[in-house]
């Protein structure tokens, strides 16, 4: 192989595996979103939202609290 097609390969890799994480973090902020609403029709105090959401998805409690506002 080429040192250009070893290169073009190599930013490709880079390029597919850049893309795979952003679709796995929005599936993540989808799943935290859908979790959010849930607890919040079923009339769960954001406190509770908070610390659930905190130990499901290993979240701060700062990024937490950023989910919740965007939702409300």
């Amino acid at each position: 192989m080429t040192q250009t097609l070893e290169s073009e390969v190599s930013l490709m890799c880079n390029l597919s595996k850049g893309a795979e994480e952003k679709g796995i973090q929005k599936g993540i902020d989808k799943g935290i979103t859908a979790m959010i609403l849930t607890l919040k029709e079923l009339q769960i105090s954001s406190d509770v939202i908070l610390k659930q959401i905190c130990e499901k998805f290993g979240l701060t409690e700062e990024t937490a609290e950023t989910y919740l506002k965007e939702i409300t």
